[in-house]
């Protein structure tokens, strides 16, 4: 693979340390490019052929959004909470790099979304939100679904998802699972007023613009991935496409999707029959 460019979050218990312990396996076997456990440098350039990142479902987040247009397969070694993104285990580490040094490893491009106001641009490995700006009022949002008017939502707002992440914010508002292989976006409301405003889905190459539709709503927020925010005001239009450069996991072959959703989701239980 060449050289590896370690990530983490030095705030997480135990990245630091398993860093440390990992680091004359990797000079050894890959050489290291650079160590960044503040989550501050710029990764939109540079000279690592990979990344390792030791964090959870956050840091992957924050490193797909810093990646900006750069393309670099990521080993994501789990020190999160939930992990739902992650594959290998800390304990796991020295056989993951094993079959990386070998070769014997799969790369997995997950869509993500581009999302513009303006000269403001951003991505998306999840969602991309729009909500009111004011809680607990109806906030009102027109939608253009590739080019043509399509929606008017009256409610909290909307989530925009990518496949991957259709099992966070949109799959708790009521929105679908969709298989992460697919090239597809998931048009959730968030408590609609309206029974007929259901889940869309729609081909991922779909541009969809959003727009405020009511003069007396005092404006939107717009939310990437849950961690960056900014305000879009009336006269915005937040035009959301899929990103030319999608976010590559690199996949060992420890676990796969659906044993994650299996362990996480609790599809694996026995119905409880009566008598």
């Amino acid at each position: 693979m060449g050289p590896v460019l370690i990530l983490g979050n030095s705030k997480k218990p135990g990245v630091s340390e398993a860093v440390e312990e990992s680091r004359p396996l990797l000079e050894r076997d890959f050489g290291i490019v650079d160590i960044d456990l503040s989550q501050t440098k710029s990764l939109e350039l540079g000279d690592a052929k990979w990344a390792l990142l030791f964090g959870g479902d956050g840091a992957i987040l924050n490193v797909s959004r810093r990646l900006g247009d750069r393309a670099l397969p990521t080993l994501c070694v789990n020190f999160g909470r939930l992990g739902f993104l992650t594959e290998v285990e800390y304990r796991q580490l020295e056989e993951a790099l094993g079959r990386v040094k070998d070769e014997r490893i799969h790369l997995r491009h997950r869509m993500r979304l581009s999302a513009r106001i303006g000269d403001w641009h951003q991505h998306a490995l999840n969602d991309v939100v729009l909500t009111g700006l004011q809680s607990g009022r109806v906030f009102h949002v027109s939608a253009r679904i590739g080019g043509h008017d399509a929606l008017r939502y009256a409610g909290d707002g909307v989530v925009i998802a990518t496949p991957t992440g259709s099992t966070a914010y949109s799959m708790a508002a009521g929105g679908p699972i969709l298989d992460p292989e697919l090239n597809a976006t998931v048009i959730t409301p968030l408590c609609a007023h309206a029974l007929s405003h259901r889940p869309l889905v729609v081909p991922g190459q779909t541009r969809i613009d959003l727009a405020l539709r009511d003069d007396d709503d005092p404006g939107g927020r717009v939310v990437i991935d849950g961690q960056l925010s900014r305000q879009i005001d009336h006269g915005d239009r937040l035009e959301v496409c899929e990103s030319p450069v999608p976010f590559t996991f690199i996949r060992v072959g420890i676990r796969s999707h659906y044993s994650r959703l299996r362990r996480m989701l609790g599809w694996g239980g026995r119905p409880k029959y009566q008598g």
